[in-house]
């Protein structure tokens, strides 16, 4: 009879619908998951060792997605409308009549390249630091003593820390819209190229946004993929899988079943793991460390 009863609970959680169900601090050891759709759901905590979840589908609901989707829509707005205007400055800076703004705009796009290039090998995060920042600073100082001893007016330095800044803004708005994205990042950064280059033809037009966009695309890509420097970006990444996707955290996954599964941002942080099968599984966008 108890053996006709765990059949019969088994077959009960099989080739259902548990999105955002909560399972959270319960006993369902070898319980049958398998075909169920996941996303959303929470197993925290959960006891789960030998569990059937073959072919099951973990990650964002379509709702949350949704949601998601149209934040990152409007960041994506944002940033090309800001890689439009840190490209209409440099315009401005090396048309200007004024030797020192000229100067400026050389030296902002000098600065634009290396930071790039310095950005998506070595990370965001160091670029920022040891370009950007003290390139501000520096700025900032010669600028002031500029103005205040009257050798110039110090705008030319004024422009070389807005573009600094607008620069940073847009990496750091491009890579987010990237991260919550997920798979719909391709469309956001075509957003991201459109929408800057439409704002800048209105103002004057120029190819900044889509060179941003690239960049930005490129450097989430490496971030996602585990490339050193890119921690903040990848911890973006994991609190999103974190607060949206399926929750696996501090369960107990001992010899459990996930072949044929397809495990969107699912966190299986500091989950108990096992001789747990994974064949032919397919992982995106998912927690599996020891972090808290």
């Amino acid at each position: 009879m108890a053996e006709l009863m765990n059949k019969t609970a088994a077959a009960e959680h099989s080739n259902k619908n548990f999105q955002n169900v909560s399972f959270r601090n319960q006993d369902l050891s070898n319980r049958n998951f398998s075909g169920s759709d996941l996303r959303g759901a929470d197993f925290s905590g959960s006891n789960l060792s030998g569990a059937d979840f073959t072919n099951v589908t973990t990650g964002i609901t379509p709702a949350n997605k949704a949601i998601i989707f149209v934040t990152a829509l409007v960041i994506s707005l944002l940033s090309g409308y800001v890689a439009m205007l840190a490209g209409r400055t440099i315009q401005f800076m090396l048309k200007s009549d004024d030797p020192q703004l000229g100067l400026a705009g050389m030296i902002t796009l000098v600065l634009y390249v290396i930071f790039m290039a310095y950005a998506l090998f070595r990370g965001g995060g160091a670029a920022v630091r040891n370009l950007i920042l003290p390139t501000c600073l520096v700025a900032l100082v010669i600028g002031l003593v500029a103005y205040f001893t009257g050798a110039g007016t110090g705008m030319g330095m004024a422009y070389l820390i807005l573009c600094n800044i607008l620069l940073m803004v847009m990496f750091i708005v491009g890579t987010i819209a990237s991260t919550l994205g997920g798979s719909l990042s391709n469309i956001l950064f075509l957003i991201v190229a459109v929408s800057g280059a439409v704002f800048g033809r209105t103002l004057g037009g120029d190819l900044g946004p889509v060179i941003m966009a690239v960049a930005s695309f490129l450097m989430s890509r490496r971030a996602l993929s585990g490339a050193k420097g890119f921690s903040v970006l990848r911890r973006i990444s994991s609190n999103v899988t974190r607060n949206f996707g399926t929750s696996f955290r501090k369960s107990n996954l001992a010899g459990a079943n996930f072949s044929n599964s397809k495990l969107h941002n699912a966190d299986f942080s500091r989950a108990e793991l096992p001789s747990v099968n994974w064949g032919n599984s397919k992982r995106v966008n998912c927690n599996v460390s020891s972090e808290s």
